[in-house]
């Protein structure tokens, strides 16, 4: 199954096999570092936070509920047609969020409550769900608590192709506010920031974590967490109202139909989809990113 040429995408549109979800997150009031990588899975709103909140070191899914929903639809495949985003600004003068780079991910696998103080102590993790739908992703490194300094850590894992004792690059941590923020990506220095953490030369991705070690404390906890990336995007404007002077409306809806800007991303059924962002114009803090996700299958 699949679609073999471009006439059956619209055709399958025509006959009812495609799918509408709206979403809404709200970041948090705490502030996040200008072009640094924040996850909108740990915010309120719709779908409701994600806060990566099971037994600590040990590996979890992200229940079902805490992504963008799209339906099963076995033995068909499922594709993703249209993404429309649009954010909202703080307030009436802000305009911090105008500029958005953004990651549409499926949240595979997660390592929650890595302590980044215990430095010289290698902490293991405790597999006992393996990767679901499929053989490896990449890992963000996400705060689950506020983190006062800059720490360095190296985690070793299985890669996709199952080799395990895999070493990553020493990476840094960097200072935080908050939960939901990447905390960790970058091998260059601590204000250099990526969206995934760097593995070992040679290697595409990771099916599961081994252990993580500190050699020089970060100041809070964090969570290892593999996604598999499947499109980015990005929001070029801010809506907001003025509330004095012309009193006028800004901003508007970006739109990306995916058979026009890329092949079409295929989303697996059981998928837990949710955005990562970077704010490339300030800080992100109070801000909403509301959306409409469109899919269609064949």
């Amino acid at each position: 199954m699949g679609f073999a040429n471009i006439k059956e995408w619209p055709d399958a549109e025509d006959a009812g096999q495609s799918w509408i979800t709206g979403f809404r997150k709200a970041a948090s009031t705490v502030a996040t570092t200008t072009s640094a990588w924040t996850d909108y899975s740990y915010y309120a709103g719709s779908p409701p936070a994600n806060f990566y909140a099971s037994t600590p070191l040990e590996a979890a899914v992200v229940e079902a509920s805490r992504g963008i929903y799209v339906p099963t639809v076995s033995p068909a495949k499922q594709f993703i047609r249209n993404l429309k985003l649009m954010t909202a600004a703080s307030s009436a003068t802000s305009t911090a969020n105008a500029r958005q780079g953004l990651i549409v991910n499926d949240l595979l696998l997660y390592y929650p409550f890595i302590d980044t103080d215990a430095v010289g102590e290698q902490q293991d993790m405790v597999n006992t769900v393996t990767i679901p739908r499929y053989e490896g992703g990449q890992v963000m490194a996400v705060s689950q608590s506020a983190a006062s300094t800059v720490g360095t850590f190296t985690f070793t894992y299985t890669n996709d192709e199952g080799v395990s004792g895999r070493v990553s690059q020493p990476h840094f941590t960097f200072a935080v506010g908050g939960g939901g923020q990447i905390v960790a990506s970058s091998v260059g220095s601590s204000a250099s920031y990526h969206p995934f953490c760097h593995l070992q030369v040679g290697d595409k991705g990771v099916k599961s974590i081994e252990s993580v070690t500190f050699t020089a404390a970060g100041g809070g906890l964090m969570a290892l967490v593999i996604v598999k990336p499947l499109m980015t995007a990005y929001a070029t404007q801010e809506s907001r109202r003025t509330t004095t002077g012309n009193l006028e409306s800004y901003g508007a809806c970006d739109e990306f139909a995916s058979v026009i800007n890329r092949a079409p991303p295929r989303i697996v059924d059981g998928a837990v989809i949710n955005l990562l962002a970077a704010g490339y114009g300030g800080s992100l803090a109070s801000s909403i990113l509301s959306g409409i996700l469109e899919t269609t299958w064949n």
